[in-house]
């Protein structure tokens, strides 16, 4: 016979927002205004994609949103 479990969400939320880290999302734009996501960032990592999209003139084209997330950083390539 199993055994009823109580989940209580209210308490699961309060959790993952207290393991939550503020990172920056950031999303690039194509010559025909279409945006495609970048990633997710740390604000460091953030800092350093772009100083090199601003070195490759791409710096217009790039937008970034705070988030508050438990998901690691997303990797990029230089």
């Amino acid at each position: 016979m199993q055994s009823i479990q109580t989940i209580d969400l209210q308490q699961q939320i309060e959790e993952a927002s207290r393991k939550a880290k503020p990172k920056k999302a950031l999303y690039l734009y194509d010559e025909t205004g279409n945006r495609e996501l970048l990633g997710v960032f740390s604000q460091k990592k953030a800092d350093q994609i772009r100083r090199y999209l601003k070195g490759k003139d791409l710096l217009n084209r790039l937008t970034e949103f705070e988030v508050r997330t438990t998901e690691p950083d997303t990797d990029f390539d230089f």
